[in-house]
């Protein structure tokens, strides 16, 4: 059996997440399903960690076992032409066998975009927050500090979550724009549900 690594985009407008669920169509679900197309055989896909429905990803990572003898670099070309056009994988290889997308990971980086105006935008309605009334970008610059560094983040975790530890440490938290359209980076060891 071999690890093959797989670098992700995909629009997750039309998905309920990244986690397999049943009877709604996620990502892994629609990964595992072409990479068993693919390989021959079934295929169990781990994502380097879960989104909620609507997400998008310019990066999201994950991993499969298979004893499929297709040159590593090869899945990419091959499971796109299986995958829906709003799921692309960008890049394959073939990684050491204690390599693990999820347990792996050294951090995660999240951008949220704004779109603050009146009405809504019909372009981006599928990639932006609509927010209906202006924004004040300095005040949030200057609240942004307070997140840096390790905090217990438990109050913003989503009621009835069952994770044990609530500490994460961000690294970056930063707010690009200054109207109507805003970016809101996110960096840190790793975030809660929801």
């Amino acid at each position: 059996m071999r690890n093959i690594a797989l670098f992700l985009t995909y629009l997750g407008t039309h998905y309920h997440g990244w986690q397999v669920q049943k009877n709604l169509p996620t990502v892994a679900e629609t990964m595992e399903k072409a990479a068993a197309m693919v390989v021959g055989h079934p295929v169990h896909m781990t994502g380097c960690g879960r989104t909620d429905a609507g997400v998008h990803a310019l990066g999201q990572r994950a991993h499969f076992d298979t004893a499929s003898r297709i040159p590593p670099d090869k899945y990419a070309y091959a499971l796109n032409t299986m995958l829906p056009r709003d799921i692309r994988v960008r890049e394959s290889r073939a990684v050491p066998d204690d390599f693990h997308a999820r347990f792996s990971a050294v951090g995660k980086r999240y951008r949220y975009q704004i779109y603050a105006a009146p009405h809504a935008g019909a372009l981006n309605r599928n990639t932006h927050a609509h927010v209906i009334y202006p924004l004040d970008a300095e005040k949030m610059r200057a609240e942004l500090p307070a997140l840096l560094g390790r905090h217990d983040f438990a109050a913003f975790a989503a009621s009835g979550s069952v994770v044990k530890d609530t500490v994460r440490t961000i690294t970056r938290a930063e707010l690009l724009g200054d109207g109507p359209e805003y970016t809101l980076y996110i960096e840190g060891t790793g975030f809660l549900y929801n």
